[in-house]
């Protein structure tokens, strides 16, 4: 018998092999695989993150947050002149880098009533101090957000998401806030405010704050 007859059946028989093992492999594999209902799919593939309704579940919370902890403007403002990081880790929590978002109150007179802005004459804080009431643009919605030492970038999928939610939270503020104190008539008015007041944001004795709450009377 020639070597080429001899090596016949060995490669019928890998012929016959082959498709039975591909048979085997394939059948393994349906058996391990786990089909999935549409519930399942949707319970492993979490709705895509909504800005708005997160700010608008987080927002209550927050303004509860900064009333709670609210610190009387001239306590900080001594502090932070003193020594703004020590101010900042006291009373606090991080707004970014070399800054602090701190709840405050405080009561005065409006000075100054603008598109956006009120300025108030506070006593007691020291002298040349200014303060400023974002009722506007200006507001701060990163303060809002980092305020109250809960939320945290990591807790979120991406730097887009973690900013929409300061974004919402200022829209919430200025609809909530802002947008019901009449800034054409505030002028001369006494002011009682609870806010917040982001550390190194502004000239030595600027106090630029986002309100949560402002009372205005006379």
């Amino acid at each position: 018998m020639s070597t080429a007859a001899a090596a016949r059946p060995p490669r019928l028989l890998a012929r016959l092999v082959w498709p039975v093992v591909i048979v085997a492999v394939l059948v393994a594999m349906a058996m391990d695989t786990r089909f999935l209902s549409g519930k399942e799919v949707t319970a492993l593939n979490p709705a895509e993150f909504n800005a708005k309704d997160f700010a608008a579940a987080q927002y209550p919370k927050i303004v509860s947050a900064v009333e709670a902890k609210a610190v009387d403007l001239k306590e900080v403002a001594t502090a932070v002149a003193a020594d703004p990081e020590a101010a900042g880790k006291k009373y606090g929590n991080i707004a970014g880098t070399d800054k602090y978002a701190i709840p405050v109150r405080f009561t005065g007179k409006i000075t100054e009533a603008e598109a956006g802005l009120l300025t108030v004459d506070v006593a007691g804080l020291p002298k040349g101090s200014v303060v400023r009431i974002a009722v506007g643009q200006a507001a701060n919605g990163t303060a809002l957000r980092d305020v109250p030492g809960t939320l945290k970038f990591k807790d979120f999928q991406n730097q887009t998401d973690y900013q929409q939610v300061a974004n919402e939270l200022k829209t919430r503020m200025l609809a909530d806030v802002a947008g019901k104190v009449d800034v054409a008539a505030a002028r001369g008015a006494k002011a009682s405010v609870v806010a917040v007041y982001v550390t190194n944001t502004g000239p030595e004795g600027s106090y630029l704050v986002t309100p949560v709450k402002i009372e205005v009377a006379g």
